[in-house]
């Protein structure tokens, strides 16, 4: 059978168009999902964002090099120019996710927000719509080019999306329901706490030896600390009012370190310039509180803590380290989420607590840390000149 060679060449172009095609519509949606989960991680520390770009990223870069090596070479150079942005893009991704894992958010949403990351993403739709041109130019009557083509990325897309919606609902759902168990007990517990410290209070006012002295101070810390934890479940699931008015520094300070024990073996050191401006200054006690409780138990009752400020572009920065043992980066990617402690004794709702606080204020809180080298909470709010 004679083989006609005009009809040859044209199916031979229809099938790598078809082969094209099918690249690039995976490509659209593999590139949107990377960039997302990328974008996802830097602002929300979640991990399930990092696994999943780890497990796509993988298959994009092979889905490149498959249609390099095997579509015509008249549309191969268009897979060229995308896969060199597609790996410089992979590089500043996976860059923004290694910043995320050593506690340096501020820095991975720069990265993922700068010139030259929109650039090789320009370049990489570029070299999409350049294809889609191509395809165009040689398609000229019905066929079924688009048969192969798999769904729709924009509906895969919005499905996800919606799926991340129900996983978020379903969570918070959850939490909600542990919110409102935790509240109603915390409630139930204050009161009789309450009874006990006041008791110990009488007992230790009265003349006792010094072994029973140590002995209601060691009740009194105790009570202290289920105070505190109760606390921390009423401030996440009923939160204050939020409330701005003329605050400082210095009067937040001073409220907070008065409300914790502070042994003498630990070394505080406060800012010496004050900052007034405007804010919550009870909620933003509650971070304080936190954050210095914690730092109190990184070094074990026994080492530094330093507090510094400063005022930058409008914002007031605010750090908070302490020479403990330092938190591995798996550590720090989680510490913000709600119900997560390394401690025993922990609700792991502090810290969540103080992200939502922060937040109202329109400011975020990240944090530094690496075994050996002590943890620094670094609090970035807009600076509100007092009124």
């Amino acid at each position: 059978m004679a083989i006609n060679k005009k009809s040859s060449t044209k199916y031979k172009v229809k099938s790598t168009m078809k082969l094209g095609l099918y690249h690039i519509q995976l490509m659209r949606y593999y590139e949107e999902v990377l960039a997302q989960a990328a974008r996802n991680y830097a602002f929300t520390g979640d991990k399930r964002w990092e696994i999943r770009y780890r497990a796509i990223e993988p298959m994009s870069d092979a889905l490149l090099k498959d249609a390099i090596a095997n579509t015509d070479e008249t549309i191969t150079p268009f897979f060229i120019v995308m896969d060199n942005a597609n790996v410089n893009l992979v590089k500043m991704e996976c860059g923004s996710i290694d910043l995320v894992n050593e506690g340096k958010k501020e820095q991975a949403i720069e990265l993922l927000e700068s010139k030259e990351y929109a650039n090789q993403r320009k370049i990489l739709a570029g070299g999409l719509e350049d294809f889609i041109i191509k395809i165009e130019g040689n398609t000229h009557e019905p066929d079924d080019l688009f048969d192969i083509m798999v769904p729709s990325v924009q509906q895969i897309i919005e499905l996800e999306r919606k799926l991340a919606v129900m996983e978020d609902n379903l969570k918070k759902e959850k939490l909600s329901t542990i919110g409102e168990l935790s509240a109603r007990l915390a409630h139930d517990i204050r009161n009789p706490l309450s009874i006990i410290k006041n008791s110990i209070n009488i007992l230790a006012s009265k003349d006792a030896d010094a072994k029973t002295m140590e002995t209601y101070e060691r009740m009194e810390r105790a009570v202290e600390r289920i105070a505190h934890q109760i606390d921390d479940v009423l401030n996440f699931v009923k939160p204050q009012a939020f409330s701005l008015k003329n605050t400082s520094l210095h009067e937040i300070l001073t409220s907070v370190l008065a409300r914790i024990e502070i042994p003498e073996t630990v070394v505080i050191t406060i800012p010496p310039n004050n900052i007034e401006f405007v804010g919550d200054n009870i909620r933003l006690e509650i971070v304080f509180v936190n954050l210095i409780t914690n730092a109190l138990q990184a070094i074990n009752n026994s080492g530094e803590i330093t507090i510094g400020t400063s005022i930058t572009n409008g914002k007031i920065i605010i750090k908070i380290h302490d020479d403990g043992p330092g938190m591995p980066s798996d550590i720090i990617s989680k510490i913000f989420d709600p119900l997560f402690t390394t401690k025993q004794t922990g609700t792991g709702l502090g810290l969540t607590s103080c992200k939502t606080i922060i937040e109202q204020h329109g400011g975020h809180i990240d944090v530094e840390s690496a075994v050996g080298k002590g943890t620094t909470f670094i609090i970035t709010i807009p600076y509100r000149e007092i009124l």
